[in-house]
């Protein structure tokens, strides 16, 4: 028998809508790190067509919530390739996460967010759209990461497990099983699943989250997006990407080259494409700019030495038409700046730079924040 819901009286910061889709797509995608964002026309279209179907979704700061409220995140596992050829239909989120409320033998209180970055920004809208729920205005990442366990939920020792995840074709499974290994068995079933999953995990109630979300992620990304839509100079955009984010450029030139690269090592078990783009800053003096990839931007490296890495986001900005630049876009000949947004302030832990700075990704390099802990 599972348990039914808490009332809520939470009073909601926003009324997400279908009109805040442009924005919130245009600002996901800052946190991408340049991943590209392949798909997401066929997410935006279902998370718009929920929303007019259930109406707006109340968006409520986790502060709002009482202690015992039950939360899980939503987001998707799997490549968001095939989502160009077969979008979210819907029932996947009701599907995923009915599964895990059997399982828990409670209702969910409210939708959390796995990372609010790319097609998982809007996943959990979605999902709270279908399932009559509010949105907590936080996320566990703050950026794009591979593995599921890669949080800051991880971080302060909330589990993945128990997770329900379902298909765009009906298949659902729940997977019980220690944070670590569940990234691994949950990519063999969503392999066999067509190579993408909706999945809802991490449940814990709102005190717990309290303690382990990054709270603000949702706003934020509505705000980024809102200056991104309306901006008409790159000095304006700078600075607002400052003031919204706290994003700093670290340099700006012309792409001198684009192409594949097989520069790290152990890292065979992250889901990635390792690739490189190389940017060369003007002028006789100008300094050359390696950034290496896996999927996302990982590392930025000026004149051979590190400059910015992983979990701060880097990004690509293009000086003449002010848009994000995914890795897939980059060209070259285009005119970039290098930007670097700082991660939470968890990430630069001595434990969140183990789970997912440089050396997690196989780059045999510290993270510029740690050469001061010499």
């Amino acid at each position: 028998m599972t348990t039914a819901a808490t009332p809520l009286r939470a009073e909601p910061m926003h009324l997400l809508s279908a009109e805040d889709l442009p924005a919130m797509t245009a600002g996901n995608q800052l946190l991408c790190s340049a991943m590209g964002a392949s798909g997401i026309d066929g997410v935006t279209l279902c998370t718009g067509e929920l929303l007019r179907r259930h109406g707006p979704v109340p968006l409520i700061s986790i502060d709002s919530l009482p202690e015992d409220a039950l939360c899980a995140s939503v987001g998707a596992v799997g490549g968001f390739a095939p989502l160009i050829e077969l979008p979210p239909f819907g029932d996947e989120f009701t599907l995923a996460v009915r599964a895990l409320e059997d399982r828990l033998g409670r209702r969910l209180d409210a939708v959390a967010t796995l990372n609010a970055a790319g097609p998982n920004a809007l996943f959990p809208i979605a999902a709270a759209a279908a399932l009559g729920l509010p949105l907590v205005d936080c996320d566990g990442m703050g950026r794009v990461l591979p593995l599921i366990h890669q949080t800051t939920y991880h971080l302060a020792g909330l589990p993945v497990t128990p997770l329900a995840a379902s298909s765009q074709t009906g298949d659902v499974m729940v997977l019980q099983t220690g944070s670590t290994r569940a990234d691994r068995l949950l990519r063999g079933v969503v392999d066999a699943s067509g190579g993408f999953m909706i999945c809802a995990l991490y449940p814990a109630t709102a005190g717990q989250l309290r303690r382990a979300a990054i709270a603000g992620s949702t706003g934020r990304l509505l705000d980024v997006g809102r200056l991104l839509t309306a901006v008409s100079g790159r000095s304006a955009l700078i600075g607002g990407l400052s003031r919204t984010v706290g994003a700093r450029v670290l340099a700006g030139g012309r792409i001198v080259e684009v192409g594949r690269t097989d520069r790290t090592v152990g890292t065979r078990h992250y889901p990635s494409m390792p690739s490189g783009i190389v940017v060369q800053e003007p002028g006789h003096n100008g300094r050359t700019v390696r950034l290496e990839a896996q999927n996302e931007l990982l590392l930025a490296l000026i004149d051979g030495a590190v400059a910015a890495a992983v979990p701060d986001v880097l990004c690509l900005v293009d000086r003449q038409r002010l848009r994000l630049v995914g890795l897939e876009q980059a060209t070259v000949g285009d005119h970039v700046d290098v930007l670097v947004v700082p991660a939470d302030a968890r990430w630069h832990s001595a434990q969140g730079l183990a789970l997912a700075g440089p050396s997690a990704f196989g780059f045999p390099v510290r993270h510029p924040s740690e050469e001061g802990r010499r």
